[in-house]
């Protein structure tokens, strides 16, 4: 089977790598498009064999499933440029997660959905989320969900009510925790390790952390019960995360709540379609 991903940057990089690296699909088999063919030409080099496309037409003539990973102010307007190149046959994911697949069904006559990968899946690992809209085939359900359980780890199904909270852990959460760790190494500096030290032991603790956690008799609760022994440092340590990083998250949830809410205000605007 052959699929096209429209859209090169940092998501459809993530697509084209986690198909690639877990044997999902041949290189062969997947049409990229990018509206600066540079970033195109230059993921082809990364990925010998993939194929690159000069048009939008030529993407859709080659492939019937269609990974649309374009900003959202752009989606609109691509979506709307390749309808009418479109057959009931054919098959649109998109991967803004603000944009409503009943939004995308009042553009689009073919099945529809909506799919959020996580740079995680680069290496077959992580969560991803979709949606499927009314209009998707059974078949193409079928399809999507065994490719997508091939690059992750979990896949989850986000309608709107959801689907900010669940990027919020899936999409956004390996920058957030990674961003912390090195936070946490910069500390560990002030009391004798080198920078490179201080990031590797971090890299590894989180490596251990999630070896440790695909054995299905640890869960994070019970990793925090086993290695917090009471009145010892980690012990310690706990009780200041209980105390002050509970506002951290806090505000970091009503913070993404609002750009989310932001950004389907946009999409409403420029659909028509209140999301």
């Amino acid at each position: 089977m052959n699929i096209g991903i429209i859209g090169t940057g940092s998501i459809g990089t993530v697509l084209t790598e986690a198909f690639i690296t877990s044997s999902a699909l041949l290189p062969e088999n997947i049409y990229i498009y990018n509206r600066s063919p540079e970033k195109a030409l230059q993921l082809r080099s990364s990925f010998p064999g993939v194929q690159f496309c000069q048009s939008v037409d030529q993407v859709t003539k080659k492939a019937k499933l269609l990974f649309v990973c374009v900003r959202q102010p752009d989606l609109k307007q691509l979506l709307e440029t390749i309808s009418p190149l479109l057959t009931t046959e054919h098959c649109v994911i998109s991967t803004a997660s603000a944009v409503s697949t009943d939004q995308m069904e009042a553009i689009l006559s073919c099945s529809c959905g909506r799919v959020i990968p996580s740079v995680t899946n680069s290496a077959a690992s992580g969560g991803i989320l979709y949606t499927f809209g009314q209009s998707c085939h059974s078949n193409w359900q079928i399809t999507i969900l065994r490719l997508l359980k091939q690059i992750s780890g979990i896949v989850f199904e986000a309608d709107d009510k959801v689907v900010r909270a669940a990027s919020d852990l899936t999409g956004c959460g390996p920058a957030f925790f990674s961003k912390m760790a090195c936070m946490y190494a910069d500390q560990a500096v002030h009391y004798g390790l080198t920078k490179e030290e201080a990031e590797q032991l971090a890299v590894h603790m989180m490596i251990g952390l999630g070896d440790m956690l695909k054995k299905k008799e640890w869960t994070l609760e019970t990793l925090t019960e086993r290695t917090a022994a009471k009145g010892g440092v980690t012990g310690r340590g706990i009780a200041v995360i209980d105390s002050y990083a509970g506002e951290l998250f806090s505000l970091l949830c009503r913070m993404t709540q609002q750009k989310a809410a932001e950004d389907r205000k946009e999409a409403s605007a420029a659909f028509g379609i209140k999301n």
